[in-house]
């Protein structure tokens, strides 16, 4: 009996998803003007270029460090040196080759190839990107002011919200797979009860990457002639995060721009051609900060680790 190739429904709803969202930046794009855009980027100069340049990759060397500390409770303590050239290498690889492979599944692997214990590696990736949503959730409340200034513009609207959300808060099947998320939550947590002072440490430096995007905005904004409050800024971008991780588009592509552009126009008072400059600019440069991960690659692939070398060497002695 022949088995049939079953339909990755998943994929398909997120290539469609990003299909979609590309359409929709491609319209916005032609509805600012194409000129406008070129008239707002030619606004940054080359020492803001220099300047938000560095801050991405301070911001990347933050996310490494904070998966770093998250992977020093084993008994083999990771060599800094590959953990920065996985975390490089999972950029470059959830940028770039976003159809087929993921940047936590290059660093699941090379975490394992490097020694590090499977469950803990998992649960070391899952821990990170909680630690990463957990610091935008903080910043998150600034954006309530805002947000509600515009919804109490129509009162019908919040009210159909309100009665869609208490439908989903009944649901039995909601209320399962929060049970789930959260069981796995607290499976992936019990490596580091023991050792709360690595998910402090993790937490101090996803505020240092926090920072370094927020910095990138506002520099953006005020280079472009406009301006907005530091504190809505944080407030507006942590929305734009949580709307960029729905699994409706591949790494969030165009759906990060579309939101992005949508949020700061209609909650930041920003004009459409620079809200959709920052989306754009905001694009590239995470490109640009995962770049050097197309180094470690093949480093990476060939099986050559810091950490396996560090071991044999204390072995030796």
């Amino acid at each position: 009996m022949s088995n049939k190739p079953q339909t990755n429904w998943k994929l398909i709803i997120r290539w469609i998803g990003t299909l979609l969202s590309v359409l929709l930046m491609v319209y916005l794009i032609i509805t600012a003007g194409i000129d406008e855009i070129i008239h707002s980027l030619g606004k940054l100069s080359f020492g803001t270029i220099l300047a938000v340049t560095g801050l991405i990759f301070l911001s990347r060397i933050a996310t490494f460090a904070r998966w770093h500390v998250l992977l020093q409770i084993d008994k083999i303590q990771v060599n800094w040196r590959d953990s920065l050239r996985l975390t490089f290498a999972g950029l470059f690889a959830a940028n770039f080759l976003p159809s087929t492979i993921g940047g936590d599944v290059v660093r699941l692997a090379g975490a394992i190839r490097i020694g590090v214990g499977g469950s803990l590696a998992a649960a070391s990736l899952i821990v990170d990107r909680l630690v990463g949503m957990a610091g935008m959730a903080c910043a998150l409340p600034f954006a309530i002011t805002p947000f509600s200034a515009l919804m109490n513009i129509n009162k019908s609207s919040i009210h159909g919200v309100s009665q869609t959300f208490g439908f989903v808060m009944s649901s039995k099947v909601f209320w399962r797979k929060i049970k789930e998320v959260f069981s796995k939550i607290m499976q992936a947590l019990a490596y580091w009860y023991r050792h709360p002072k690595y998910l402090i440490l993790a937490f101090l430096f996803t505020f240092i990457h926090m920072i370094c995007i927020f910095l990138i905005i506002q520099i953006l904004v005020i280079e472009m002639g406009e301006s907005i409050s530091f504190w809505k800024l944080v407030g507006l971008w942590s929305l734009t995060y949580f709307i960029s991780l729905m699994p409706i588009s591949i790494n969030g592509i165009g759906l990060q721009e579309v939101s992005i552009t949508s949020v700061f126009q209609l909650f930041g008072g920003l004009t459409h051609a620079t809200s959709l400059s920052i989306a754009l600019i905001c694009r590239a440069l995470w490109i640009i900060g995962s770049l050097p991960g197309a180094f470690f690659v093949s480093s990476i692939l060939s099986g050559d680790t810091y950490t396996e070398l560090s071991k044999n060497k204390n072995v030796d002695s």
